[in-house]
């Protein structure tokens, strides 16, 4: 069975939870750890915003901020005798951690009422992480956003990555299908 350590860096971390008993995913919150959220501004330069005493920070219009969860992850993996003979059957190969991450996506909620989403478009949490766990919130917005200690600002899951092991062709390939090119060659929608 695949499980989800949490380690809290302070006292006010919560577990994360799902939010209906069919959700795909997990909520992430903010949870301070210190005074100061890092970031970038629409102009690529350092900054710093400060997190009151209400726990409250904010997100200027265009800045790219790295908002704390209070979290480090371990992944897990605890085989039964059970499981292990539907792996056995299921897999060529043995399960590793390696071959699981959790993913960060955003919550949409949250990109469209106040224009809130990830820099990055999807987190990437590699099994082998072991550091506090942040979420890269941009403010596509034109106004400034206000995020509170418990606000829900992105969403996790883990997933299962299918290893590959790459070769150097010697010929370049061939077309497979009528596909002739690359962004915007099978048309446009009307």
């Amino acid at each position: 069975m695949l499980q989800l350590g949490v380690y809290a860096l302070n006292s006010d971390v919560e577990l994360p939870k799902y939010g209906t008993t069919f959700s795909s995913c997990f909520d992430l919150k903010f949870c301070p750890t210190g005074r100061i959220v890092n970031g970038y501004d629409q102009q690529n330069e350092k900054v710093e915003r400060w997190v009151n005493d209400q726990g409250e920070t904010t997100i200027l219009p265009g800045e790219r901020l790295l908002i704390p969860t209070g979290m480090v992850f371990k992944l897990d993996y605890q085989v039964s005798i059970e499981d292990f003979a539907d792996i056995v059957k299921h897999h060529d190969d043995d399960v590793s951690l390696r071959d699981f991450s959790i993913r960060l996506h955003p919550r949409s909620g949250l990109a469209l009422k106040q224009g809130l989403i990830l820099a990055n478009c999807e987190g990437v949490i590699d099994a082998d992480y072991q550091h506090e766990v942040f979420v890269m919130l941009h403010n596509i917005s034109k106004v400034t956003a206000r995020i509170k200690k418990g606000d829900r600002i992105a969403q996790g899951e883990v997933v299962c990555n299918e290893p590959f092991s790459f070769y150097m062709l010697k010929e370049m390939p061939q077309q497979v299908s009528e596909r002739n090119g690359g962004f915007g060659s099978t048309g446009v929608s009307n």
